[in-house]
């Protein structure tokens, strides 16, 4: 069920029943020519709504803006700072405090390591004073699958499995006309112009990516995580 959709009074009658409360965290960034700027968007949604729902959760409405680097100067990438995101994110761990959530699963779309160290720091003062936190992103759990997917081809942002997650959830969204994209690796050397890592703006073969791929990645995730769930908040 979602938060947002619930009146106040109805919130505070779910929270008795001690519920687990999902936080989608996605991004706006460019994924190349051919997938939407909300794809680390749709993916974290689809999964916790999913997994909410095979736990009787409560979803929180998503927060849709990100930290990056290799993608932050192509049009449409909203970039906002560590700072700003690990302070969102415990301002509104300490509102769930406040309002009686013990029970906290932060899902992620975006993989990037600045983005994800920020919540990491916002979870685990929350997790000082009491809360109950899972974090991770969607994809630590599919690219497991990467061997079954990609068949042995490089793959990353934007790329076979990230087309075919996106075929799957919305395939009006998707350009028709894919190619591959281009990594370049700078061996070690920290660049002013990271975009270089990524010229295209996605990594991978996104001509390999189709439907059926997208619908088993996704449904892993979503079971993996509903495991994950159950094993760490239930019982």
């Amino acid at each position: 069920m979602r938060m947002d959709e619930m009146s106040s009074a109805s919130f505070a009658e779910e929270v008795k029943r001690d519920p687990i409360v999902f936080l989608p965290m996605g991004a706006m960034e460019a994924h190349g020519p051919h997938l939407p700027l909300g794809t680390d968007t749709f993916q974290p949604e689809f999964v916790v709504k999913a997994v909410s729902d095979n736990v009787n959760g409560i979803v929180a409405p998503t927060i849709n803006y990100g930290q990056h680097s290799s993608t932050r100067n192509f049009p449409g990438t909203i970039d906002i700072s560590f700072d700003t995101i690990r302070a969102l994110v415990m301002d509104i761990l300490d509102a769930f405090q406040r309002n009686g959530i013990k029970k906290v699963v932060i899902v992620s779309g975006h993989l990037g390591s600045v983005h994800r160290s920020a919540i990491k720091l916002a979870c685990e003062r929350a997790a000082r004073q009491g809360l109950k936190v899972m974090f991770l992103s969607d994809y630590e759990l599919a690219y497991l699958k990467k061997p079954d997917v990609c068949e042995g081809q490089p793959d990353g942002h934007g790329g076979i499995i990230e087309t075919s997650r996106i075929i799957d959830i919305r395939p009006d969204l998707v350009k028709e006309e894919r190619t591959a994209g281009e990594f370049v690796d700078t061996h070690f050397m920290v660049r002013a112009d990271a975009e270089c890592c990524l010229p295209q703006g996605f990594g991978g073969d996104a001509r390999r990516a189709n439907k059926e791929k997208g619908r088993f990645v996704n449904q892993f995730v979503i079971e993996a995580l509903t495991d994950l769930v159950r094993q760490n908040f239930e019982g």
